[in-house]
């Protein structure tokens, strides 16, 4: 019992560890700042704040939609003022106040819902570089900075809402009502206290209340990080000592220039010793833990109480760290550096979870600003844009980790009538799925007895499903949508048999539906299902042996052109007429193809016909197989059949296991020895000319633990099915990001995802994400498609019949005749009265198709001025 307790607890300790983010990062595609990002800050209603050096504010939605943007400071719009910077901003949500400080050495307060200006403090010695803002106990809060001198300020209120109405009274400075620093601390709520804290400038600072201290870092070694009290030192004798040199000691400051703040006393602060300094940092009080980071890239992990030397380090960026934040309860820290990797550690194991670099998130530029959303799970990121990187929601919450089979996943299937997935499995049991939500519709035990379920078919309706089974048996089954129920079995298994079912397809021939089966030992067999006149049935003679010594996985294709493609063992693929039965091409191997170092042969894992280029059969590809070290063939079967394109179907050079491609035929999807799945755009590949080149890799992902018996492109929910040996199926996008394993506690809803536009057509393009297009290609297509739409809706209007109406009216109004009406204006005076011919004449817009002209570029057509020749 106690093994099993142990179990269950490393199976949800893997499951909690599990950590990854939708890729490719969600971009701002236009964005209105024009400088550097200076801050992200939450707002009271889930939205986003970004402030720009320029004093431009913008807030975004959490999906980063703009909703409103405008620049804060009126100087930059009138002219003859000097232009303001913004150094750092913060929030103060309590009062409804954004919080900026400025290269003028001023605190700036505005409203948070119209963004006018509220007030300012001005006067201070040095420039605020880092803000922060934090409420204390009671009516108290507490705003303070680091500035350019390692000195940290703060300035405490109480009474604030008081305290902030008799500042709008003060006196009016550039249209904002300001107050000096010299004269707050003459304010009965209102102090002003100044620390010399460190030997360069404040990279960051952060007031906890919990341990009602501040913290802040540098870049100075011996004044990395500095944990101190807020207001001077707690020890009441050192405190009365200070009372009693505070005369002596301000009459010397007076005399120097500058008044050089004060230290704290050496019992006020904690010192942590940094080689090259800290950029970063973050603490967490409920566990116990500081984080730090800089220049040195390594993550240190130290107790907040034992400055001397930290508890880990965490090697694995190569670029200064900039930001660091302790989240998921404090069981894992994010941390981002300056080439924009974003790294997932957890706390505890002092592990990586995750890696993410710049080229898979394709966050690019210098890093601005950084934000983790606990709320939101996400984690936001300024550059020249916003970017947002979302966490995947694990697939199951508690528990081990789902399965879809207690046994290995040998195939499946997508029924599109029912929108439901059917698996089979090892141990003979076959399951129906629902796509929509992964929930478990129907289930059938032992349908093949005690051997397992090899392949499965579904005949063009979805109605009817054939099942091949290790033993050699063949089954047809009723399929509806909550149930199995077998009909009849078309080949009895015995136990121990060679002749297992390899695989199966259904053809359509003259109007009758046929189930064609190929076995390990390569006997073809063909059984009618649903035959209208049994004088019709196909028959095949082979020219070659397909028996082979080994028991060797051979595959079939079928398409509605009434042919049918077999691979052999030696590598060729042959295409026979499902009329004749005799052989239209045979499709050898390349010569010197390397042969498959496991299985010794070459025999080809998947055959896949394209049916909709059969129209254009003589120029272009029409079948795709996948075969040995990963290499993938597109084959043209005119004239004997020849070559059109081949590339590797793996980034490894391993065997490609599974294969398919989607209804539309736009993308090819692969699956390798390595368990990784690969999409590629092939709407236009190999489609009137052969390639030299591979298709457009698209995405690729490891997507299992053990080989991958199955991929199913769904192009109508933009997902991918897969089964696996590690005994799941599961969904993903087409981007490769994961929405679950059928069979998981957690259902999923697919609907949501769903667009709500109505879905192509066959004849019409690809979406987006399958195929990419120029911007000129794209707009040229959109003119053209208008144009036609007109053309379409057009009435058919013959000359002959204007001729004769303009011969029967001698006294026509020349302005009425050459009046160009809209179409709207046809359809009102049809509706009035009839209309002649010519009046009905539907006028067209004209179409301003502009020529793609290329810009010279001056600075390309000069020399090299390091180009000299001598």
């Amino acid at each position: 019992m106690e093994e099993q307790v142990s179990l269950q607890h490393r199976l949800q300790q893997q499951d909690n560890n599990r950590v990854s983010f939708h890729l490719p990062a969600k971009v701002t595609e236009n964005s209105p700042h024009r400088e550097p990002f200076i801050q992200i800050s939450p707002m009271p209603d889930n939205t986003l704040l970004a402030v720009g050096q320029d004093g431009v504010v913008s807030v975004w939605t959490p999906d980063l939609k703009l909703k409103k943007t405008r620049c804060i400071l009126d100087e930059h719009k009138q002219p003859n003022r000097k232009i303001k910077w913004i150094s750092d901003s913060t929030l103060m949500p309590q009062y409804n106040k954004l919080i900026v400080g400025t290269c003028d050495r001023e605190i700036r307060l505005y409203e948070l819902s119209n963004f006018e200006p509220y007030c300012q403090i001005v006067g201070f010695e040095t420039m605020p570089l880092l803000l922060g803002y934090s409420l204390r106990d009671g009516d108290e809060c507490i705003i303070y900075f680091g500035d350019e001198q390692g000195c940290v300020n703060v300035i405490i209120m109480s009474h604030m809402a008081e305290t902030l109405r008799n500042w709008t009274k003060c006196q009016v400075v550039d249209e904002i009502p300001s107050i000096a620093i010299d004269n707050i601390t003459e304010l009965i709520h209102v102090r002003y206290i100044r620390w010399k804290v460190h030997n360069d400038w404040v990279t960051q600072i952060r007031y906890v209340h919990s341990i009602e201290s501040i913290i802040s870092s540098s870049n100075d070694d011996y004044t990395a990080l500095i944990i101190g009290c807020v207001e001077g030192t707690k020890n009441v004798q050192r405190r009365l000592k200070d009372l009693m040199e505070s005369g002596s000691v301000k009459s010397k400051r007076s005399m120097l220039a500058g008044n050089v703040p004060p230290k704290r006393n050496i019992s006020d602060e904690s010192l942590f010793r940094v080689k090259r300094g800290v950029k970063t940092f973050d603490f967490s009080k409920e566990a116990n833990i500081l984080v730090t980071g800089g220049l040195d890239r390594i993550v240190r992990v130290w107790n907040p109480y034992v400055p001397s030397w930290p508890t880990g380090l965490l090697r694995g960026h190569s670029s200064p760290i900039t930001y660091l934040k302790i989240g998921d309860e404090n069981t894992k820290i994010y941390s981002v550096s300056t080439d924009c990797t974003v790294m997932v550690w957890d706390i505890e194991n002092h592990t990586c979870l995750t890696n993410v670099i710049s080229k898979a998130s394709q966050i690019r530029g210098d890093i601005a600003a950084c934000y983790f959303s606990h709320h939101l799970r996400a984690l936001y990121i300024a550059t020249d844009y916003l970017s947002s990187l979302q966490l995947q929601e694990p697939a199951a919450l508690h528990g081990p980790p789902s399965v879809s089979h207690s046994e290995p996943v040998t195939s499946c299937l997508y029924n599109q009538q029912y929108q439901q997935i059917i698996s089979c499995s090892e141990g003979s049991v076959m399951k129906t799925w629902d796509l929509l939500t992964g929930e478990l519709v129907s289930e059938k035990q032992a349908a093949h007895g005690y051997s397992a379920v090899t392949c499965i078919a579904l005949d063009t309706g979805g109605n009817r499903l054939v099942t091949g089974g290790k033993d050699g048996s063949l089954k047809l089954w009723d399929y509806k949508s909550d149930s199995l129920a077998l009909i009849r079995t078309l080949i009895q298994g015995s136990a121990g048999a060679r002749g297992g079912i390899s695989d199966i397809t259904y053809v359509e021939h003259s109007k009758n539906q046929y189930i064609i089966s190929v076995s390990y030992d390569g006997k073809v067999l063909i059984f009618p299902d649903n035959v209208v006149s049994e004088d019709v049935l196909p028959q095949f003679t082979w020219r070659s042996n397909l028996v082979n010594e080994e028991e060797i996985k051979l595959c079939l294709a079928s398409c509605s052109s009434n042919m049918i493609a077999l691979s052999k063992c030696n590598g060729e693929v042959s295409v026979c007429s499902l009329d004749t039965g005799e052989p239209l091409c045979q499709l050898c191997s390349f010569y010197g193809e390397e042969v498959d170092t496991e299985t010794g042969n070459l025999v080809k894992n998947k055959a896949i016909f394209m049916c909709s280029r059969f129209e254009r059969k003589k120029d272009s590809a029409v079948l795709v197989t996948s075969g040995p070290r990963g290499h993938i063939t597109f084959w043209n079967i005119v004239g004997g059949g020849k070559v059109f394109a081949r590339f590797e179907g793996s980034q490894y050079k391993c065997t490609v296991n599974a294969m398919a491609i989607s209804e539309d035929d736009s993308l090819l999807c692969a699956a390798d020895q390595l368990f990784y799945i690969y999409v590629w755009n092939i709407s236009q590949y190999a489609l009137g000319a052969p390639e030299e080149q591979p298709p457009v890799l698209l995405h690729f992902w490891r997507a299992h633990m053990s080989d991958i018996t199955r991929v199913i492109p769904i192009e109508k929910h933009k997902v991918i099915v897969s089964s696996s040996q590690d005994c799941t199926v599961k969904l993903w996008s087409i981007q490769g990001e994961f929405i679950g394993t059928f069979g998981q506690n957690k259902s999923w809803c697919l609907n949501k995802n769903e667009p709500k536009k109505e879905e192509p057509s066959d004849n019409e393009q690809p979406s987006q994400a399958a195929c990419v297009c120029s911007p000129s290609v794209v707009e040229e297509k959109k003119q053209m498609d208008k144009i036609s739409e007109v053309e379409a809706s057009s009435l058919t209007i013959y000359d002959k019949d204007i001729a004769d109406e303009l011969k029967d009216q001698n006294h026509i109004n020349s302005k009425n005749r050459i009046k160009m009406m809209s179409p709207n204006q046809v359809e009102l005076q049809q509706a009035c009265g009839k209309m002649n011919t010519y009046k009905s004449l539907q006028i067209c817009d004209l179409v301003s198709v502009s020529a793609a002209i290329r810009k010279p570029n001056p600075a390309a057509e000069l020399n090299d001025p390091y180009d000299l020749a001598f």
